[in-house]
């Protein structure tokens, strides 16, 4: 069984416990692993930086005057607000491809505000609102300048996707064919990599030095443009903004569904390894990463995340009711027992 990460209390009663694993690396070594770190899992979204990667590879931010926003949204799971919206329906103009291309489906906005909005105005949502029509709208933009086809660019086998699964396997550390593929809820290929590879492809987003500049560069362009806009990776009340924003524009963190989150750390100085973190909740639920992952930003020296209200309750190990009454706790559990010095602790 993999180590606790999190125990949920209510009084003095344990209520719920929250089983995982957890990798630390550095671009070519492994710091710290709970569990089963190398059994092979589905990140899902905490993938997007490597599916948007290849659009900024081939400069065409550059070419198509794409702001950070614009960046951003290629690999966010937005809230579908209406900035969301508009940084979408910008990338798209921009990069000549129609919404009704999109074929990543639709549902509400995860912003709750944005959705009464919607509703209070008596529109139905669109492709738009999906927290992946941005991922969507830069595979599309990829095709076509690739001049591949556009109808089928989720397909596996389509060379955008060839292309990506190749760049990951590249940044995880492995080969293209050890990567399985499922299908994902937008309808996009579901990338299969153990913990350990995505730590080490976080490290190496943090870090991209060992790879060509063409690479290396679109690496650092996206790793820039999402530190300096996390609300158009996010939004509002989200775990991954408020790590963001407290991250002073060295932390990437992107959770992925399933109880996945991954964090792309740059070193405070020069001499010093960039590190990637990865941390999977056994039974999916996104509660039992929180405090472990706030507590391995502790251990690298940075200050936890002090605005409750960009996250929701994620950052508040109180347990409220609706009424706002403390009911009990969220504690972690024995999976970070023997974390070791930080590595930039002595140097």
């Amino acid at each position: 069984m993999n180590p606790l990460l999190t125990i949920v209390t209510r009084a003095r009663l344990h209520e719920s416990f929250h089983f995982g694993r957890i990798a630390i690396t550095t671009a070519n070594a492994r710091l710290f692993t709970a569990g089963n770190a190398d059994a092979p899992i589905y990140p899902r979204s905490a993938l997007k930086p490597f599916q948007a990667m290849p659009l900024l590879e081939d400069g065409l931010d550059r070419t198509l005057g794409l702001d950070e926003r614009e960046i951003t949204i290629t690999c966010a799971s937005h809230g579908g607000d209406e900035r969301h919206v508009e940084a979408v329906e910008s990338l798209l103009k921009k990069g000549g491809v129609e919404a009704s291309s999109l074929q990543c489906g639709k549902h509400s906005p995860m912003d709750e505000s944005a959705a009464r909005r919607l509703a209070a105005a008596g529109r139905e949502p669109t492709v738009l609102n999906h927290n992946c029509s941005g991922k969507h709208a830069a595979m599309l933009i990829q095709a076509r300048h690739a001049q591949a086809p556009l109808e089928n660019y989720v397909d596996p086998d389509h060379p955008i996707q060839r292309r990506i699964r190749a760049r990951l396997a590249e940044f995880a550390g492995v080969t293209a064919e050890s990567i399985g593929v499922a299908i994902d809820g937008c309808s996009a290929p579901a990338f299969a990599v153990s913990l350990t590879g995505l730590a080490r492809a976080m490290a190496r987003f943090a870090d991209p030095s060992e790879f060509p500049e063409t690479v290396a560069s679109a690496a650092r362009r996206l790793f820039d443009a999402t530190t300096a806009e996390p609300h158009y990776l996010s939004g509002r009340r989200r775990f991954d903004h408020a790590v963001m924003k407290a991250g002073a524009r060295r932390v990437f963190c992107k959770g992925g569904a399933e109880g996945v989150v991954a964090l792309a750390v740059r070193p405070p100085r020069a001499g010093l390894p960039a590190l990637g973190i990865a941390i999977k909740v056994d039974d999916g639920n996104a509660r039992g990463y929180y405090l472990p992952a706030l507590e391995l930003l502790r251990w690298l020296g940075f200050d936890p995340p002090a605005d409750a209200e960009e996250s929701g309750a994620s950052i508040d190990p109180i347990q409220r009711n609706h009424r706002g009454l403390e009911v009990g706790r969220i504690e972690i559990g024995a999976a970070l027992r023997d974390l070791p010095a930080s590595p930039w602790s002595k140097r």
